[in-house]
């Protein structure tokens, strides 16, 4: 019995998958052994079949690897959550290690006082690094110096603390409402510390305050002049508006120049001058009326804010001076 190619090859799909009777496939058979076309034929189909069923091998070859996947995927989770979670914990750690603040020891901190013009000023620095501090005022003059630490990659512009008040005169302060307090001259300005109390008289830094400070060096214009009965006068003019000086006997052979603010002078009474009355070049007559003979190390000491200067009686005979000093 001759079948045609055509029906044969329509039933190959069901022998290849054993679908087909045991009658048919004797016909298959029988003629694949008669037919090379058919069997080229179903040679291809066969190959065609197995390249169709290879995704579905490499599906179940590559299903452990997306199951790993997966598990490589929860574990990233798990880790980006805990990261997460370590960076909560860190950073809340920070801003309550770093947000806590306590009483300073003394010996962490620096105090400086500074007065003008009727203001004292108290600086307290930090001796360590990273430390910040603060003044609490209290009731009874007290302050109490509280510290604390520095977040990193932070910039303090200002880790000190400061006090300060205004003084009226030696015996009255102003207060922070603008009202001037009278004190008495017992009281005192109390500065806790972890360690230990310290008290500062307010009646010491009243005086202080109200003290008017040695002139800059650079603020001042000296001149010399003598006479012709050799009196050597020195004059100390200030170089700076609203202010006048004063040449005080700071011991023998010693004067200070000291600076006053907001004179009502006239111009000519705001310079200071201090006279040296020369018998001759070794001898100086004194102010009670008794002469002195001169050593060639001896020198006349005047003294700045900023610094002290010696001038030897030579000079002082001579008006060999020191600076931009001017003989007029």
């Amino acid at each position: 019995m001759k079948i045609k190619c055509e029906v044969i090859r329509d039933l190959f799909p069901s022998y290849i998958d054993g679908l087909t009777s045991r009658e048919s496939n004797q016909l298959i058979e029988e003629h694949l052994g008669e037919c090379r076309e058919c069997r080229e034929y179903l040679d291809e189909m066969k190959e065609d079949i197995a390249g169709e069923a290879q995704p579905v091998k490499n599906k179940k070859a590559i299903q452990p690897f997306r199951k790993l996947r997966q598990k490589t995927r929860k574990k990233i989770l798990l880790a980006a959550v805990g990261a997460v979670l370590i960076c909560g914990l860190i950073f809340g750690g920070g801003l309550l290690y770093y947000g806590r603040t306590w009483t300073a020891d003394s010996e962490d901190v620096k105090m400086t006082i500074e007065t003008w013009d009727g203001v004292a000023s108290i600086r307290f620095s930090p001796e360590k690094k990273n430390s910040r501090l603060y003044a609490e005022t209290g009731e009874d003059n007290t302050i109490t110096i509280v510290e604390g630490k520095l977040a990193p990659f932070t910039k303090a512009y200002n880790a000190n603390a400061y006090w300060s008040c205004t003084f009226i005169d030696e015996d009255t302060v102003m207060g922070l409402n603008g009202q001037n307090m009278d004190f008495s001259e017992d009281q005192v300005l109390t500065i806790k510390y972890k360690d230990r109390t310290e008290t500062i008289s307010l009646a010491d830094l009243a005086r202080k305050a109200l003290e008017n400070p040695p002139a800059q060096s650079d603020e001042v214009k000296m001149t010399w002049e003598k006479d012709d009965n050799g009196t050597v006068t020195l004059g100390f003019f200030p170089e700076i508006l609203g202010v006048y000086l004063r040449a005080e006997d700071a011991g023998e052979d010693r004067i200070l120049i000291r600076q006053y603010y907001d004179s009502q002078e006239e111009t000519a009474q705001k310079g200071a001058f201090y006279t040296i009355n020369f018998i001759d070049e070794n001898t100086i007559r004194l102010s009670d009326g008794t002469e002195r003979e001169l050593s060639q190390d001896e020198v006349l000491t005047i003294e700045y804010e900023d610094k002290t200067e010696e001038i030897s009686f030579s000079d002082l005979w001579e008006g060999s001076l020191p600076g931009d000093a001017q003989d007029d």
